[in-house]
């Protein structure tokens, strides 16, 4: 039996991170978390994810750079950014190089409508 899609979920906002994590374990993810970018690094060289979901404002390195980061390690990966920026320049560019955009307040169900759809 395939066991569930690994998830890494990163936020700096520990509430977020948790009901995240929680959200998505209901939906029959593996969920491992972190509120650093840097420590986030350090846990994809040791895991391989399937999908990520990182904050796009968080202090030292922000999503948009961890996303490439963590795509150039596992190519293809499913990565979404999560923020409440509506328009910006970084937003169209993150989109163009195929992470997908989600807007805080985010629904769970986009999240896991996404992931069903990357992860068949």
């Amino acid at each position: 039996m395939k066991p569930s899609p690994l998830v890494l979920v990163v936020d700096d906002n520990e509430d977020i991170v948790t009901m995240l994590r929680h959200a998505l374990s209901r939906h029959g993810f593996r969920i491992d978390t972190t509120t650093s970018p840097e420590e986030a690094l350090e846990m994809a060289a040791k895991t391989t994810y399937d999908a990520a979901f990182l904050d796009l404002v968080m202090p030292g390195r922000d999503g948009a750079t961890l996303a490439a980061a963590l795509r150039e390690k596992t190519p293809g990966l499913p990565v979404g950014v999560l923020t409440a920026y509506t328009h910006s320049p970084l937003i169209l560019n993150l989109e163009r190089s195929g992470v997908k955009v989600f807007l805080k307040p985010v629904a769970i169900q986009d999240l896991v409508d996404y992931l069903e759809g990357e992860l068949r």
